[in-house]
C-alpha cells in the first residue's frame, strides 16, 4: 500500500510511505490460532481419555510446529519504507522485524529506475553517484511501480535530469 502525504508548511516536504498489505491482523492470526489450538487439543483430548496418549504428544508438536511457521510467515511480511523527499535530500527510512536503516540520498541527482530481473520480475532502484538500493521488494510488482511513478513524480521538478 502507497500513501503520500504533501507537507501544508512551507518546507516543500512530501512523505510516501510503503506498507507491506497484510490481509490478516496479528489479533486476527491469534485468534485463528486460538481457534486451531482448541478443536485440535479437544480432538487429541477425546483420543487421550480411550487411551491413545501419545496421540496428545504429537497434536501438541504440531500446534508448536504451526505455531512458529505462523510467526515466521507474520514476521517475514511486515515490512514498511518511508521516502522523506525535501528540496535537497530524500531520506529512504527502511522497517522490518529484524532492523532499521536509513539513508540519504541528494535530490538533485537521484534517479528512479525499474529494473528487470532474471526471471522477469521488475525491481525498483534508486541510483546516485555509484550507489544503489532496491527499494519496495516486499511489495506486489503493480505497488512497486506506482511507488516508482510517486518518486519519479517527487523528484522532477527537484532533479538535474532533465530527460526525467
Amino acid at each position: 500500500m502507497i500513501e503520500v502525504q504533501h507537507s501544508k508548511a512551507g518546507d516543500d516536504l512530501t512523505v510516501i510511505e510503503a506498507r507491506s498489505n497484510l490481509s490478516m491482523t496479528l489479533d486476527r492470526l491469534a485468534a485463528v490460532f486460538l481457534g486451531l489450538s482448541a478443536v485440535v487439543l479437544l480432538l487429541a483430548l477425546a483420543t487421550t481419555i480411550m487411551g491413545y496418549w501419545p496421540i496428545m504428544l504429537v497434536a501438541v508438536a504440531h500446534l508448536v510446529l504451526v505455531g512458529w511457521c505462523l510467526r515466521l510467515a507474520w514476521r517475514g511480511n511486515w515490512a514498511r519504507e518511508r521516502f522523506l523527499v525535501g528540496r535537497r535530500e530524500v531520506v529512504v527510512e527502511h522497517y522490518d522485524h529484524r532492523q532499521q536503516k536509513r539513508t540519504v540520498w541528494p535530490a538533485s541527482w537521484l534517479r528512479v529506475k525499474i529494473k528487470e530481473g532474471a526471471l522477469g520480475e521488475r525491481h525498483v532502484v534508486l541510483s546516485c553517484q555509484g550507489r544503489r538500493q532496491v527499494i519496495g521488494s516486499f511489495l506486489p510488482v503493480p505497488e512497486r511501480l506506482d511507488l516508482a511513478r510517486a518518486l519519479k513524480e517527487c523528484l522532477r521538478p527537484r532533479s538535474a535530469w532533465s530527460d526525467e
